[in-house]
């Protein structure tokens, strides 16, 4: 055993000559390259600004044209996006429920009729008492109040528009059976539009009905003038905004309901600093925010003084000259090194 250990100190001995001289290279590690996060700088907006929000133009008048009776829609002449003046037929409906009701109306008012005459005659030689004379009479009433009604739901079935306006949305087809109140087509009148738009709680006592404000409706790539018409009297309970709404001055070629708007109210008060809210992250301890400072990162704990048209309001924490991440923040840590891009 011994000996065996022996021959391979000699044999490692004599492979060292061999080894004189060399030196083995190890790959070098590579430092990885800076996570890549885009900035934006805390932008502060004062007193003589405007501020942005986001509205929805709507109609003020809009109609649920429903059918009157259970029956066949036997005619349905439009089609959405359609055109049409008031008092244009928009559907037709066939009942037999009406058609009977109007048989049996007609009737009972020709037998009030014929009583009605008969003791007309009878009265005139005194054998008719005021008491069966009256009672005639109300019957006759009766029976023309029930003819009129009828043949009032009769017409009804011809539906009709109640104002001009255009068909937004068609919920039945020609044939199908209808029941009361259930809805055929959608109504829209689009000479009366306007814009509503949520107000964040903290803003709303800054702005007063007839604020003039300025317009901007990207899908006509044009700009009109508004105002202020009507303020919210109850903010959501999850965004603690109020609902306004801005009146057009004048009329707007091509405006419709749904297009979207960029509104820009004046904006009054101190300066406050404003940045996106895909920026603002919270934690068990808090709100916060990741800063670049010559590619350094920082965790800044913000407090948040409310919403914006254009993002979250930040009343501590961060100054106008901050570097703040607004994408990549969820690959990061503090004092990691990072490449910044606008």
């Amino acid at each position: 055993m011994n000996r065996n250990c022996a021959s391979l100190l000699l044999l490692a001995l004599a492979l060292l000559p061999g080894c004189k001289g060399r030196s083995v290279l190890l790959p070098a590690r590579q430092a990885p390259a800076p996570v890549v996060v885009k900035v934006q700088r805390a932008s502060a907006s004062g007193g003589d600004g405007a501020a942005g929000y986001v509205g929805t133009v709507e109609s003020r008048h809009t109609a649920a044209i429903v059918a009157p009776a259970a029956g066949t829609l036997v005619s349905l002449p439009v089609r959405e996006g359609m055109r049409v003046e008031k008092g244009r037929v928009l559907a037709r409906i066939e009942s037999q429920s009406v058609t009977s009701a109007c048989e049996a109306a007609a009737s009972r008012l020709a037998q009030a009729e014929d009583a009605w005459k008969r003791i007309q005659i009878v009265r005139e030689s005194g054998t008719v008492t005021e008491v069966e004379y009256i009672k005639v009479k109300t019957l006759l009433d009766e029976a023309r109040a029930a003819d009129a009604a009828a043949r009032d739901m009769k017409d009804r079935c011809t539906v009709r528009a109640p104002f001009s306006g255009v068909v937004d949305k068609v919920s039945l087809s020609e044939g199908v059976s209808t029941f009361p109140a259930e809805q055929i087509l959608r109504l829209v009148d689009v000479r009366s539009l306007e814009i509503r738009f949520p107000l964040p709680e903290n803003e709303f006592p800054a702005h007063v009905t007839g604020e003039e404000l300025r317009i901007e409706i990207p899908a006509l790539g044009t700009s009109a003038t508004g105002v202020l018409s009507v303020k919210g009297s109850t903010a959501s309970p999850l965004s603690h905004s109020y609902t306004c709404s801005v009146s057009l001055k004048g009329q707007v070629p091509g405006l419709m309901p749904g297009m979207v708007c960029k509104l820009y109210l004046p904006e009054h008060g101190t300066e406050r600093i404003i940045v996106p809210s895909s920026a603002v992250m919270t934690d068990m301890d808090g709100r916060y925010v990741w800063t670049a400072t010559d590619g350094v990162v920082d965790k800044r704990r913000v407090t948040v003084g409310g919403y914006s048209g254009n993002g979250i309001i930040i009343s501590e924490g961060l100054d106008a000259a901050d570097l703040v991440i607004i994408e990549g923040g969820r690959k990061v840590s503090t004092g990691m090194q990072v490449q910044t891009q606008y």
